[in-house]
């Protein structure tokens, strides 16, 4: 018992050094240093150098037939993980929802977790740097689902449809290039990689920091009481990572990626939830519900789910 309290208080320390950035972010905006557009102008940046940067040199490791397999693996138990979520948002989303733009919201938050602004820093901050390749596997499958499937939730019962086009972008070019470079051995030389890892280093404040701005332009009082909102939050970070954990562990061989895989489960909703919403005509104050209630709750689950489970 005392071995998991002290793992338990450890994760948690780690996750409150996130949480004092959240804060700054927070207080930023609510101080009128940060507001809507500068914040959106970092979370540009963010989606479309660091995060990049960082996808590129978490994956310049040495290539090995091993960690090929466990390559494999990540993308294997990847897609398990997004089928389970498949199902549960579907029967989530229609037991708690008649409307087609509230369901669409509903099933976007069940299946995609925030696993780029937050996922990077907190499983960086809980195994460490040889963790974030993975991170960056499971960022592609992510990636190309969101710009597929997730526009087709918002969409449901309405024309609007999958762009192609909408798969050119960095987060996807920056991993497929990566896994390139590990897969032929191919080392990027200083200073050139010197300077992706100090923009990839960045990544981790920035993003933090974002996430406590979008908190503050959600007023609140009207975040909170809604018994739906609380419904989905619960599944995205105790009842999928949960579920999975009992799927995939006869599965498992390497901890590392059991670890990071149910770690990533366990994220809150997506922050892009909202702005997928609002550009596809969706419900976007309950998107913001959601991303708001989930986001606090993770920072006690998340602590919660790495020590009983991991």
């Amino acid at each position: 018992m005392d071995g998991m309290i002290g793992e338990f208080l450890m994760v948690a320390d780690r996750i409150f050094i996130l949480v004092l950035l959240i804060a700054a972010g927070y207080i930023a905006l609510a101080a009128g240093i940060l507001d809507r557009h500068s914040t959106g102008r970092i979370s540009a940046l963010l989606i479309n150098v660091t995060i990049p940067a960082l996808i590129i040199v978490s994956m310049q490791v040495p290539f090995s037939p091993d960690r090929l397999a466990n390559t494999e693996e990540m993308l294997l138990l990847t897609g398990a993980l997004y089928v389970l979520s498949f199902a549960v948002a579907y029967l989530a989303s229609r037991a708690l929802s008649r409307e087609a733009a509230e369901r669409g919201v509903f099933q976007f938050a069940v299946v995609f977790g925030n696993v780029g602004f937050m996922g990077f820093p907190v499983i960086g901050a809980i195994y460490g740097a040889d963790a974030l390749f993975f991170v960056a596997i499971f960022n592609l499958v992510f990636n190309v689902l969101v710009f597929s499937v997730g526009i087709a939730m918002m969409t449901e019962g309405r024309r609007e449809g999958f762009d192609p086009k909408m798969l050119a972008n960095p987060g996807i070019a920056a991993s497929v290039i990566g896994f390139l470079l590990f897969l032929f051995s191919v080392e990027i030389p200083s200073p050139f990689i010197d300077s992706i890892a100090i923009l990839g280093d960045v990544t981790t404040p920035l993003a933090m920091i974002v996430v406590g701005a979008l908190l503050a332009t959600f007023p609140a009082r009207e975040m909170v009481g809604n018994w739906r909102t609380a419904t989905v939050s619960l599944i995205r970070l105790l009842i999928l990572p949960v579920a999975f954990w009992f799927l995939a562990r006869p599965f498992v061989t390497d901890p590392l990626i059991f670890g990071v895989l149910i770690t990533l489960a366990a994220m809150p909703v997506a922050a892009n939830t909202v702005i997928f919403a609002e550009q596809y005509g969706s419900d976007s104050r309950l998107a913001s519900q959601v991303v708001f209630v989930s986001t606090i709750g993770s920072l006690l689950t998340i602590p919660l789910i790495t020590t009983l489970l991991v």
